[in-house]
């Protein structure tokens, strides 16, 4: 036994100072190898969580019901008529919307860019009004 305590005072993990001016005690070594098993123990276990891959597949469904996403964009197409453009709103699965609050407004540009005309158009039906 006073083996293992002498092997406790001489650990030392920083012997920096003259061995003249300090005493190794057995508390100071035993205080050294506990926490280099408790270092040396969270090195390790982090190092497991580190390399341990976690796959994890949630599906959630979306209950709630009414929500609208409001969406406004301003799109220019100097050289495209009106009459020809559409905006169909359809979601992922391709399922076309029609129940949804909406309106287009087309403006009619000349060459420089200036407001000729503008037309209100709800997607997918009739024409609403013309200026």
């Amino acid at each position: 036994m006073d083996r293992v305590f002498q092997r406790l005072r001489n650990l030392d993990a920083y012997p920096k100072i003259n061995e003249d001016f300090y005493s190794r005690t057995f508390s100071g070594g035993l205080i050294t190898l506990i926490s280099s098993i408790v270092m040396l123990f969270l090195f390790f276990s982090e190092l497991r969580l580190y390399l341990h891959t976690v796959t994890e597949t949630k599906l959630v469904v979306d209950t709630s019901r009414g929500g609208t996403l409001r969406i406004n964009f301003d799109v220019t197409f100097p050289a495209v008529p009106c009459s020809v453009l559409t905006l169909d709103a359809m979601d992922i699965s391709g399922e076309q919307h029609h129940d949804i609050k909406h309106d287009i407004v087309k403006k009619r540009i000349d060459a420089h860019g200036n407001v000729v005309a503008v037309r209100q158009d709800g997607i997918g039906g009739p024409q609403v009004s013309e200026t």
